[in-house]
């Protein structure tokens, strides 16, 4: 079914896009899969060695002893040193967010970050939140509701279904899915259908990141806290995460680089890629081509060996 590695958290599902240089890790959202990637992982493997991940209970992962994002962060952190030296993340909603954590928790190991709809606690009052979609959230993210509804919709829609709905919800067009790319989320969908943790992984990953989002002044700190580089991208019609909340989040970072992109919903790599693409590149050819001190010392480490 693919290649995995062993790590503490237990086996993870992989994707080695190819490339040589630095690092650079590909973490996908909630309910996503390292498939996520597939538009975008082999241009950026121009730039580096490119490697993407199954989260921990998603897509061909099995699940870690639990679903906290403490958990997933480590993983991340387990898988950026079982390839040794440090990485550059890249990471969508979820794991935009697990890109954070890492980079704040492990400076050492994350010396840049490419942030795309990266999730972020609401601002109240804002006027761009999609509410039909934030409640929906907010059941999912429900005890004992969210995986009841997860269980009832994998019974009863067919994985084409499921895969039409999400891409509705995620996409601003989801007519500009390529056929390819939507044929590998159904047949993934399949497989998981008879994955005893599937129905879990949204609803209790969801409680996770909800508990997370509660405790502002920890996730402020964290925020401030974070030493790499780094570049925010975000589509304006993304339903849900609010441009008022990443405004809100660059806005403690005045340092990182905030682009927004019309036209475009909560998974550019996925909708826009090559749009996508032509803002990421220029970035990580600047970074490359003149060093933060950071990315300096994992150059000097590289020439050394």
């Amino acid at each position: 079914m693919g290649e995995y590695v062993d790590l503490d958290s237990g086996p993870v599902h992989l994707k080695d896009y190819g490339g040589d240089g630095h690092l650079i890790i590909l973490v996908h959202g909630l309910g996503g899969s390292v498939a996520n990637w597939d538009a975008i992982g082999p241009r950026l493997s121009g730039h580096g060695r490119v490697v993407g991940l199954d989260l921990p209970g998603f897509g061909l992962s099995p699940p870690a002893m639990d679903w906290a994002m403490e958990t997933m962060a480590e993983t991340v952190l387990d898988f950026i040193g079982h390839f040794g030296g440090k990485a550059l993340v890249v990471g969508n909603s979820m794991g935009a967010l697990l890109s954070e954590m890492a980079a704040s928790a492990r400076p050492d190991l994350v010396d840049a970050l490419v942030l795309i709809s990266p999730a972020t606690p609401p601002r109240f009052p804002d006027p761009l939140i999609h509410w039909p979609t934030a409640r929906r959230l907010a059941i999912n993210a429900t005890p004992g509701i969210g995986p009841a509804i997860s269980r009832h919709l994998m019974r009863k829609m067919t994985p084409r279904e499921l895969i039409d709905e999400s891409l509705r919800r995620i996409t601003d067009y989801s007519s500009r899915v390529s056929p390819d790319m939507v044929e590998s989320f159904v047949e993934l969908a399949e497989t998981r259908r008879h994955l005893p943790w599937a129905a879990d992984a949204v609803p209790k990953t969801g409680q996770s990141i909800r508990r997370l989002f509660l405790k502002r002044a920890s996730f402020v700190a964290m925020i401030r806290d974070i030493k790499a580089p780094t570049l925010v991208v975000h589509g304006l019609a993304d339903r849900i995460v609010s441009p008022t909340s990443v405004e809100w989040l660059c806005s403690l970072r005045p340092d990182w680089t905030l682009v927004q992109m019309d036209d475009t919903g909560h998974i550019p790599q996925v909708d826009a890629p090559i749009r996508l693409l032509s803002i990421v590149e220029p970035w990580l050819e600047a970074l490359m081509t003149v060093p933060s001190p950071l990315m300096a010392t994992t150059h000097q480490a590289a020439e050394q060996a």
